[in-house]
């Protein structure tokens, strides 16, 4: 006798057939729910391995596990037979368990066999699960088959088959026995490598270096919960992503570093949980803290996705009841049954519920956006310089810009995910009710393989994805550099080279894109093929159900409906981890500049900065940017209020950094700096920085009009106040002959503007600002000689009477300053006014000299150089005595020429020029616009002339010789034979004082007469270095002359 599928077996009053039904019920399922569990803690604490897994354990382990399946799916064919040879269907509760457990082991062996190292016990603990209920079943199953042949032959027709009984309940045995050998296997394992010692004892003392690191790949965990140690697979795909030849974009790198920090981070806090918990700061601008109106919207919300899990499930099944009532099988009415169906579409179409739910949470969103971005922006605009100056802008924009990601990871978790738990598990608790656990195992099981296919398609087309990405970005950079260097590109005539390139990077691309998109579509029809399967299994059952009069034509309609709503959700959870795992990436930029403290703050009980006349002093200041080399070392100055003080040396010497922690970009990690006895420290930030003004040496504008960009410094400034300030930076007539004048924009950074125009621009924005102390950072080092004597009385008129600090390079424009500071290697060596450190005759001094003077050419062998200087000297002599003739008379040309030695300048001191006291490359001209010609001068004191200079009106000057030297390369220096010219280095040098004027013919001759050998020569004519007696009139004065700032 056949018995009915859905109800064999189950009506029968047998306590064993009661307790196996229940048995195979609570199986499956305890070992489903300990499984996720226990993974979703390994997952959430980061635990790792604490043992490496042997090769050849897990492989035994692998297949046991794949033998102990196999045998369910064996018991699963004697059921089929079981059927077809004596038409007896099983229990529905024995099929539903036996398919159960190939499901949950299926996937347990998948997610096995996925993993490089394993964190066991969620695994030995869904096998110790096993080991005791397989036992149990099989006992029960001997039972039941020794009741059937022996207490009732005749009541059932198990006395048929109590053959296949005890054969089913023997296989129930072998696969308990390959069950305890795998749980043996693994703790014996386990044991041997915990008494050879663990990783870290039998770990060489001087570890390999991770192969991933050095080719820049990051972090060498592979993942959360598995070894830190990554398999050949994996190594073999990073070195072939990251090799040379296929470099990764800077979108990629971008994205690795984040998420190399995210992975730092996630594994320093020790789980998700805690990790999750750091996102709290971002709390008060995601939930309305004090807003009543808002968080009663927020609730409302709540219950707007409550109503709409409740339609989700009425619109289903009204759609069962209207065809039921027209259809005869229901005796409502159809015209109630129609109406109940269109008032609840309504209500979940977008007219209806979600309308409502979208206008409530409106206000929430907004107010998240506008506190987020208003408090991140905040933020980074009060953190220190520390910050910004190790932080690319860019990064810092995006980091802003991505505080976006976490309302959307919010609505993605709350809008979504939520909602769909609850109708995945609505539909499955109706379906398993309406049409027997076997519709519920459908369901279940359909969902698991269409998540878990889509979990596989994400993992085998990770590098093909990374390889779109890598193409894409490729393809960008090679468009956009063809475009952005076009005059280049046209200039060298390489169009056809860039086209070709081009066209090899969209072919690249395009091939790339084919081939993950081919097998995107192979894997989405694999998934739908599983979605069909799985509503046909699900259809056939219902259409059963209909013929046997257990169901109506309506259920049927209502259970296609379902699965027509189930595919969204599916598809939503196959790449939610994804999706959340790429959100928590980009927030972690905005969290990570979130959790950045300033470490320039005000003290608490700070007070605002009281000025009584400017007066600074650094006592005994050090600082280091990275805590390691000291930038500042031990500084100690004082400047009196009203004083101009420079600092001048070689590029590093902490000259810039002075400034910085001066103005408190920095805070000193030693010592202290007073401004009128008050520590900056203990004053607020804001006086602090009202009372400075300072004009950088590259200054920054906005991509605003030049009146706004000017008037920046104080925005309730009048525009009669902007033209006053600008006329004293000598801008005003620039600014007029602008097309818009001043409300000209200037583009972004003030690439609109010269660089001159865009240091008068800051120098007027500080003359706007008016403050009691200026810092002036080669403040007229982007302007021309003639434009920085104008922007001289506007700067002396900015300095007057206030303390000014100077940074320059061109020592010439800052001799008329009050004090002088000498810095190098982070100390002031000297100090003293222009004069005095002259006189000093130590590093100012040198530096001068290397600005203002001449240095010879080193020399190996002074027979070679007087050799070649010998020659060079004849042939210029004679090109000047054709050149005077015509001006000097007979007699004068006759003895005009002298030697002079072939000269060079050295431009030193200067950042430019990459330091101090280095050697000056023979290709470095004298600059002429940086002479001095009344400057103090050198005197040699012993030299040799065999012919006097001519006293041509036209050569009156020394400074005037040497610019025509630079501006005419081809004459050669003037040496005799017989004559040579020592410099520095020889023992009689010596300095001439530093307020000596142009030395006379007189006090020359002295001089020459007391220091000179005897010779028997007769004695030239007098000579200097710096100027040549002319009985003409003084000339104009030269625009070589230097220019002061105060």
């Amino acid at each position: 006798m056949a018995l009915d599928p859905l109800r064999a077996a189950e009506t029968m009053d047998n306590p064993l057939h009661r307790a196996e039904a229940i048995l195979h019920y609570i199986y499956p399922l305890a070992v489903f729910i300990y499984f996720a569990i226990s993974s979703a803690v390994v997952l959430c604490a980061l635990q790792d391995p604490s043992v490496k897994t042997p090769p050849i354990r897990y492989k035994v382990i692998w297949y046991s596990l794949l033998l102990f399946i196999t045998l369910y799916g064996a018991q699963i064919v004697l059921k089929v037979i079981e059927i077809l040879v004596w038409s007896h269907w099983p229990a529905q509760s024995t099929i539903i368990g036996l398919l159960a457990c190939v499901l949950i082991f299926g996937v347990q062996q998948n997610s096995f066999g996925d993993a490089a190292d394993i964190v066991w016990y969620p695994y030995y603990g869904s096998w110790l699960i096993a080991s005791l209920l397989e036992p149990v079943i099989a006992v029960l199953q001997f039972l039941i088959a020794h009741e059937a042949s022996t207490i009732r032959p005749d009541a059932h027709p198990e006395v048929e088959l109590p053959g296949f009984i005890r054969l089913d309940a023997a296989i129930s045995i072998i696969r308990f026995v390959i069950m305890l050998s795998i749980i043996l296997i693994h703790f014996s394992s386990y044991s041997r490598v915990d008494m050879d010692g663990s990783d870290e004892e039998r770990s060489p003392l001087i570890p390999k270096s991770d192969q991933r690191l050095s080719n820049g790949n990051g972090s060498a965990d592979s993942g959360y919960g598995t070894s830190s140690e990554a398999t050949n697979t994996d190594t073999a795909n990073t070195e072939t992503v990251n090799s040379p030849a296929d470099p990764e974009s800077p979108w990629e790198r971008q994205q690795r570093l984040l998420r190399e920090k995210m992975e730092k981070r996630l594994k320093s806090e020790g789980s998700w949980i805690a990790y999750v918990k750091g996102f709290m700061v971002f709390f008060p601008y995601i939930w309305p803290v004090g807003n009543r109106r808002l968080q009663i919207h927020v609730i409302l919300v709540g219950l707007c996705l409550l109503a709409g899990n409740g339609l989700n499930f009425l619109i289903p099944r009204q759609y069962g009841v209207v065809l039921d009532s027209l259809g005869g099988a229901s005796i409502q009415s159809p015209w109630v049954q129609v109406t109940i169906f269109a008032v609840l579409r309504v209500l979940s179409s977008e007219a209806g519920l979600p309308l409502i739910r979208h206008l409530l949470w409106m206000p929430v969103e907004y107010y998240s956006q506008e506190a987020l971005s208003v408090a991140a922006y905040s933020h980074v605009m009060n953190l220190s310089s520390e910050f910004h100056d190790s932080q690319s802008s860019s990064d810092i924009q995006v980091a802003i810009s991505n505080g976006y990601h976490i309302t959307n990871l919010l609505e993605s978790i709350c809008f979504q995910a939520i909602p769909m738990v609850i109708d995945l598990l609505v539909a499955f608790t109706y379906l398993s009710v309406k049409f027997g656990p076997y519709e519920g195992f459908i369901t279940i099981a359909t969902g698991l393989a269409f998540i878990q296919s889509a979990a596989q398609l994400i993992s085998k087309f990770k590098e093909k994805r990374k390889k779109v990405v890598s193409t894409y970005f490729e393809e960008h950079y090679t468009r956009q550099a063809g475009i952005q260097g076009w005059y280049t590109v046209s200039a060298f005539n390489q169009v056809p080279y860039e086209e070709g390139r081009y066209s090899k990077a969209v072919k690249s691309q395009v091939t790339a894109y084919k081939s993950i998109y081919l097998g995107y579509l192979i894997g989405q029809a694999f998934q739908y093929l599983i979605l069909t399967a799985g509503l046909l299994a699900g259809a056939f059952l219902a259409v059963y159900q209909i013929i046997h009069k257990r169901a109506t034509p309506g259920d049927f309609v209502m259970l296609l409906t379902y699965w027509g709503q189930l595919t969204s959700p599916l598809q939503f959870f196959s790449t939610m981890g994804r999706n959340i795992s790429q959100s928590l990436v980009q927030v972690e930029r905005l969290l990570e500049v979130m959790l950045t403290k300033p470490t320039v703050v005000d003290k608490p009980g700070a007070r605002p900065l009281k000025l009584k006349g400017g007066k600074v002093e650094f006592r005994n200041v050090s600082f280091s940017y990275d805590k390691k080399k000291d930038i500042l070392k031990g500084v100690k100055l004082s400047a009196p209020p009203g004083t101009t003080v420079a600092f001048v040396g070689a590029t590093g010497a902490g000259k810039s950094t002075i400034f910085k922690v001066l103005d408190r970009f920095y805070d000193v990690t030693g010592g202290s700096i007073l401004i009128d006895g008050q520590d900056i420290r203990d004053v607020t930030l804001s006086s602090l920085r009202r009372c400075i003004g300072i004009v950088p040496q590259s200054p920054i504008l906005f991509d605003d009009t030049v009146i706004n960009n000017v008037r920046y410094a104080r925005l309730d400034a009048s525009d009669e106040e902007v033209y006053s300030a600008c006329k004293a930076a000598a801008i005003h007539d620039q600014i007029m002959g602008f097309t818009e004048g001043y409300r000209t924009r200037v583009g972004e950074r003030g690439v609109k503007l010269s660089g001159g125009e865009l240091q008068r621009v800051a120098i007027a924005r500080a003359i706007l600002k008016n403050p009691e102390i200026v810092l002036l950072d080669e403040a007229t080092s982007a302007v021309d000689t003639d434009t920085e004597q104008k922007i001289q009385e506007g700067l002396r008129a900015l300095c007057d009477n206030r303390t000014t600090f100077i940074v320059a390079h061109r020592l010439s424009t800052v001799m008329n300053a009050d004090i002088i500071f000498v810095v190098a290697n982070g100390q002031v060596v000297e100090q003293g006014g222009h004069e005095e450190l002259i006189a000093k005759n130590g590093k100012y001094a040198e530096l001068w000299s290397k600005q203002i003077f001449v240095k010879p050419k080193e020399r190996k062998e002074d027979g070679d150089a007087t050799e070649t200087n010998s020659h060079t000297t004849s042939e210029q002599n004679n090109e000047l005595a054709d050149e005077e003739s015509s001006e000097a008379s007979p007699s004068e040309a006759s003895g005009s020429l002298s030697t002079v030695e072939e000269v060079e300048v050295e431009v030193d001191g200067s950042e430019e020029a990459g330091g101090e006291g280095g050697d000056t490359p023979a290709t470095h001209k004298k600059e002429g616009s940086r002479l001095n010609p009344g400057a103090p001068e050198f005197t040699p004191r012993t030299f040799r002339l065999t012919e006097p200079i001519p006293t041509s009106p036209i050569h009156n000057s020394w400074a005037e010789d040497v610019e025509d030297e630079a501006t005419s390369p081809q004459k050669a220096p003037m040496e005799d034979s017989n004559s040579s010219l020592e410099w520095e280095g020889h023992p009689d040098y010596t300095r001439a004082p530093p307020n000596t004027a142009a030395a006379s013919p007189d006090s020359l001759d002295a001089t020459v007469q007391d220091t000179a050998p005897e010779s028997p020569e007769p004695r030239p004519r007098r000579n200097t270095l710096h100027s040549v007696s002319c009985p003409d009139p003084p000339p104009t004065p030269s625009p070589m002359q230097p220019i002061t700032f105060c």
